[in-house]
C-alpha cells in the first residue's frame, strides 16, 4: 500500500511538471502570436498616419499655388 501512495506521489509531481512544461510553451506561443498581430496593428495605423500626413502636406501645398 505504502509503494501505491509513494507511485501515486511520484506520479503526481511528473504530471504537475510536464504541465508546467506546457502551459510555459502554450504561453510563449500565444505571446508570439500576439507580438505578430500588435506588428501588425501597429504598421497598418503607422502607414494610415504617413498617408494623412502627406495629404495634408499636399493640400498646404495646393493652398500656396
Amino acid at each position: 500500500m505504502e509503494n501505491a501512495r509513494l507511485l501515486d506521489e511520484r506520479l503526481r509531481k511528473i504530471i504537475n511538471e510536464v504541465s508546467g512544461h506546457t502551459g510555459g510553451e502554450i504561453k510563449k506561443n500565444l505571446l508570439r502570436e500576439f507580438e505578430v498581430g500588435v506588428k501588425a496593428a501597429i504598421e497598418n495605423h503607422s502607414q494610415k498616419e504617413t498617408l494623412r500626413i502627406l495629404a495634408l502636406l499636399k493640400n498646404a501645398i495646393n493652398k500656396f499655388e
